[in-house]
């Protein structure tokens, strides 16, 4: 392990949940994204217009495939969903009561042939301690577990990136027509939220910011790209 990641681990320890994508990249310790969403609670609850047993509601990004293939695209997860998750798996949802913090994810429930191909099937509780959420319940359950919180309404997320002039996409399940639903409040707030950093989230861009800046330094004389095969290499040595 190279200094650089030494120094930077410090954030988390090993014995807490992280997000952590392996070997010597940064441990982010998940409460960071509890504090974002303790944040985004407070928020809502000193806007007009959000009433008590508000259930904020968001979906995660989805597993795509390339074209007709069953072959699998890379999985980038939602911007919103990992900023208040830090969930790393597709197809989630995940629900947060305002009043009181409460977090809920939800999780596919994979078919036993999955593990045939993909590896151990994991348990709901696993999901649990691995995010530090409050319950996980399948996204199979969503619309009766949600039914089972009676929550007031639905804030969920819709509005528009003003760099990309794409619109968000709105949490969306079969069964929401049960529910009130509100998808024009929570969209400033979280974005005000994310916004402005947290200590915890400032240390993480420092950390991207540092190995960045080492990635380019070691390509700027392009002796990489000179020895061993030109952009390709260049591109993986900076990403």
């Amino acid at each position: 392990m190279t200094q650089l990641s030494r120094q930077d681990n410090s954030m988390a320890s090993r014995q807490e949940p992280v997000y952590w994508l392996g070997k010597d990249t940064l441990r982010v310790s998940a409460a960071l994204f509890a504090e974002n969403r303790r944040r985004l609670c407070q928020g809502l609850k000193g806007k007009q217009g959000v009433v008590p047993k508000s259930v904020v509601l968001l979906q995660g990004g989805e597993q795509q495939q390339r074209y007709c293939t069953d072959t699998d695209t890379l999985f980038r997860q939602e911007s919103f969903f990992h900023w208040a998750f830090g969930v790393t798996e597709a197809d989630c949802y995940g629900a947060i009561d305002v009043d009181t913090g409460r977090t809920v994810l939800f999780v596919p429930k994979l078919p036993d042939s999955y593990a045939t191909w993909m590896g151990k099937i994991h348990p709901r509780e696993h999901f649990k301690e691995k995010y530090a959420v409050d319950e996980v319940q399948y996204t199979c359950d969503i619309a009766d577990f949600l039914a089972s919180m009676n929550p007031a309404v639905l804030l969920t997320l819709r509005g528009q990136n003003t760099d990309s002039g794409s619109t968000c996409r709105e949490a969306s399940f079969e069964g929401i027509c049960r529910f009130q639903v509100n998808n024009t409040l929570l969209h400033p707030v979280i974005v005000e939220c994310r916004l402005i950093k947290t200590d915890m989230e400032l240390e993480v861009l420092r950390y991207t910011n540092r190995v960045s800046s080492e990635a380019h330094k070691q390509t700027g004389c392009c002796e990489v790209g000179r020895r061993a095969g030109g952009s390709q290499c260049l591109e993986a040595q900076v990403y």
